[in-house]
């Protein structure tokens, strides 16, 4: 090949390089510039501090590295390894429509937590938990439709937690927002999902309860299978047989479950009243499944 074109080619590549690195400086420079202006905004509640902020051009979103909050007069500081933004959008009134976003690596004292911190003690975490959160939800303003694809927390060898909705005749502007809860009294569910993802509670807990009552994991199980078996037989309104299935699945595997409510036809606030809280009647009106 000749080496004019090879050079030219080099050049090419090299320029269009140069020019990527360029954008995403400057990308990067822009958006700690608007990071800057959120964390002004909320000043008086929070005193917000960041070690870099970094934009991506390929889809990673927007990055902003080694957080520290304090919240105003509280005393306390918490670190965040980092916030990611990969989208997010907004109506003419300023109501989210679109937000997909994490939070890495936010360090929870368990001496701060109180009971939940001690239970954790307990099954043997250390003295620091690193949380994650996550979200990715849209607001549909012409068909007042929310769809929240997930609401994720979890923590690092605890396990995660996830919750995905649909619900429809919901108003987020303004007016509606400042009526809250009355402006909920004409939603629409259609449907929604639990799900749990276990790294290592489920399993602590269950060598912890052993321990305390000096029996082998197995022999706990057991008994729990059986204390299912027998509330089952004794016509517990509660319970299935499918249901029971489930759960003894989940005692003698549990990495994970989820709860599904998939009603046949959408649901209104009215008829959620109408059952009057009770467990049976809203678990048959949102036809509510466990599965292992």
């Amino acid at each position: 090949m000749n080496k004019k074109i090879l050079a030219a080619a080099g050049t090419v590549v090299g320029g269009a390089i140069a020019l990527f690195v360029g954008a995403e400086f400057f990308a990067s420079k822009v958006a700690a510039k608007e990071v800057d202006k959120a964390i002004d905004s909320v000043s008086e509640f929070a005193d917000i501090d960041y070690q870099k902020v970094d934009a991506s051009l390929l889809g990673g979103g927007v990055k902003v590295k080694g957080i520290t909050i304090a919240p105003t007069g509280s005393g306390e500081q918490y670190r965040v390894d980092e916030v990611v933004v990969y989208d997010y959008d907004a109506t003419e009134e300023d109501v989210p429509a679109a937000l997909n976003m994490a939070i890495n690596g936010v360090a929870l004292n368990l001496a701060d937590m109180g009971e939940q911190g001690t239970a954790l003690k307990e099954f043997g975490y250390s003295d620091e938990l690193s949380v994650n959160f996550a979200t990715k939800y849209a607001y549909k303003e012409d068909e007042q439709e929310v769809r929240l694809e997930k609401f994720e927390v979890g923590a690092d060898d605890v396990g995660d937690l996830d919750v995905s909705l649909h619900l429809s005749n919901v108003s987020m502007d303004p007016a509606a927002m400042a009526n809250m809860p009355f402006a909920l009294l004409g939603m629409t569910f259609h449907e929604a999902e639990i799900t749990y993802d276990d790294d290592s509670l489920v399993t602590r807990m269950f060598e912890t309860a052993a321990a305390a009552e000096g029996v082998s994991v197995e022999e706990l199980k057991k008994e729990a299978i059986a204390g299912l078996e027998a509330d089952l037989a004794s016509g517990d309104d509660d319970l299935s047989k499918e249901l029971v299935e489930e759960m003894k699945a989940f005692i003698n595997n549990p990495d994970g479950f989820s709860i599904k409510f998939s009603p046949d036809e959408p649901v209104t606030f009215s008829q959620f009243m109408e059952t009057g809280g009770d467990p049976t009647a809203l678990v048959n009106l949102l036809n509510v499944r466990f599965e292992s």
